[in-house]
């Protein structure tokens, strides 16, 4: 085998394993992807509900922020208690307020999504029910990760 066709026979095998992995990379699986981004795609969102949708985001973080930054403490006043002698009237009343809070995150979550389903056009009213048999695993923290 002389030297050109050997180069000819690497180039043409480095062409063909370039194609290969571009057609991978855009027809493989699309992993993490942001779940405002599959909600925005299921839903068919126009310009318009995209820009009231990331209004709702805002609102939706900081209201989640601020109840992540309560159990926070609370969780820190429990584990603290693990320094004294055992109450446990006190500690049941921490894993009270604790279990409180985590209502609260389900109802700012609920909440959220009610804005999204008013959002919807009548139009989009199927694809937003085909979504909420998705929402526990899109927002999963495992799947998310």
């Amino acid at each position: 085998m002389n030297k050109s066709r050997f180069l000819t026979t690497i180039i043409i095998g480095l062409l063909i394993s370039n194609s290969i992995l571009l057609f991978m990379f855009f027809n493989g699986p699309k992993i993490n992807k942001e779940p405002k981004s599959i909600i925005i795609d299921k839903l068919n969102f126009d310009k318009e509900q995209i820009k009231q949708y990331d209004v709702y985001i805002l609102q939706h973080r900081k209201a989640i922020n601020e109840n992540e930054t309560t159990l926070k403490i609370l969780r820190s006043n429990l584990y603290s208690q693990l320094k004294f002698k055992l109450d446990t009237t006190k500690i049941d009343s921490l894993i009270g307020f604790i279990s409180e809070q985590q209502g609260v995150a389900e109802r700012i979550n609920y909440k959220h999504f009610i804005e999204i389903k008013n959002l919807c056009k009548p139009s989009q009213e199927k694809d937003f029910n085909d979504l909420t048999n998705e929402i526990v695993k899109l927002f999963s923290s495992k799947e998310r990760k």
